[in-house]
Parts: structure tokens; sequence; C-alpha cells
């Protein structure tokens, strides 16, 4: 499998990693190695966006979700302490 098969399965630090490493070949590296490395940088960058990208994504849903469970939760507490209220307000049948 060629590395640039492997670049979307990378994770960020992978790809952290890769990037920094064909920079760095780009500097100091041999003419083939510096041409390999020039045409994978792109495909690097672009990974790492999409990934942060669904990284953010992913945040934000999980928070919209938390939000959701936080309001449902105080929407059971407003009526268990209505129910109470009234329970107590109401007069003993007996």
């Amino acid at each position: 499998m060629s590395l640039d098969a492997r670049i979307p399965t990378m994770t960020e630090k992978e790809l952290e990693n890769l990037q920094a490493n064909a920079e760095r070949i780009i500097k100091s590296g041999a003419a083939k190695q510096k041409e390999e490395a020039e045409r994978l940088l792109p495909l690097i960058a672009e990974a790492l966006v999409e990934l942060r990208k669904n990284k953010l994504a992913a945040a934000a849903e999980k928070k919209v979700t938390r939000q959701k469970e936080m309001a449902e939760g105080r929407a059971r507490r407003a009526a268990s302490k209505k129910a109470e209220a009234e329970a107590a307000a109401a007069p003993d049948e007996e």
C-alpha cells in the first residue's frame, strides 16, 4: 500500500509527524525524496484539514446532544417539583 493511499486513514498525530518529516526532507533530502515529499505535502495538508473539520463537527454535535440532555433533565426536575408541590397542597383524603 502506497503512502498516499494510507494518508486518509492516519490519525492527526501521524499526519502531523508525516508533515514534519516531509518538510524536513524538502530542506535536506535527496532529489527523489524531495519530489515525493513535495507531492505528499498537499495531500497531508488536505487530510489534516478534513480530519480537524470532522473533529469540530463531532464536538459540535456532542455539545448539542449534551445541551438537549441537560434541558430534558431540567424539565423532568421541574415537573417533579411541581407534582410534589401539588401533592403537598392537595387536601388529605381520608
